[in-house]
């Protein structure tokens, strides 16, 4: 059983081939978890209607055909009070994150997210905590710059956690033990400023993509 047993997501998406990806990953990430996928908002409404109490977020994209997902959000938000709402985004805006919190929105998620941290972000909403990516920019200025101080054997630690790869994956790839890649990430996530593996990937995929190789 994972740990998003019973969690219930609903999404909204135009975009097949994303729609049946994400259903995909997350069936195989969170086999137990309940997720929807629609691909219109008259859909959203009605399923929100005949079960109020079924989903636990609903994730909107932000470009529908008919107008911005946030607009939508905000409108269901207030045909349906009780139910939470998030927004995820391929557009390159960085006032979005902050736009999805002023309108009441629990979360906002980029769709550049790999797998592994898309999981760890549901179960951070999941416990009731509210998440967007600005957060993480708020509390790390800097991590467009090396300056974590990251030794080369950390940094290479870093680059696979970035790819989503699992400590075991990672140990398997380095001929260390599982052991010794935990204690890498603990010292890591310190010389980071982070607090936890989802934080982790989010800052290390805006490091990476910033000071290419």
């Amino acid at each position: 059983m994972s740990e998003l047993s019973g969690f219930g997501l609903l999404l909204l998406d135009d975009h097949p081939l994303f729609r049946e990806g994400l259903l995909l990953a997350i069936a195989k990430m969170a086999p137990d978890c309940d997720v929807v996928a629609v691909s219109s908002g008259e859909e959203v409404d009605a399923i929100l209607t005949a079960h109020p109490q079924r989903f636990d977020l609903v994730l909107v994209d932000y470009k529908l055909p008919l107008g911005n997902g946030l607009s939508f959000a905000s409108e269901m938000r207030v045909k349906h009070p009780l139910q939470s709402f998030g927004l995820i985004s391929g557009a390159d805006d960085s006032e979005l994150p902050e736009r999805a919190r002023a309108a009441g929105l629990v979360a906002f998620l980029p769709k550049s997210l790999e797998m592994e941290a898309l999981y760890q972000a549901l179960l951070t909403i999941a416990r009731g905590e509210p998440l967007f990516l600005d957060q993480l920019h708020s509390t790390q200025p800097d991590t467009a710059a090396p300056e974590f101080g990251l030794t080369p054997r950390q940094m290479d630690v870093l680059n696979m956690l970035a790819s989503g790869k699992s400590n075991k994956e990672i140990a398997a790839d380095m001929g260390i033990a599982a052991a010794t890649v935990k204690n890498h990430l603990e010292t890591i996530f310190e010389k980071m400023g982070v607090s936890n593996r989802m934080q982790a990937v989010m800052v290390a995929r805006a490091v990476l993509s910033s000071n290419p190789p």
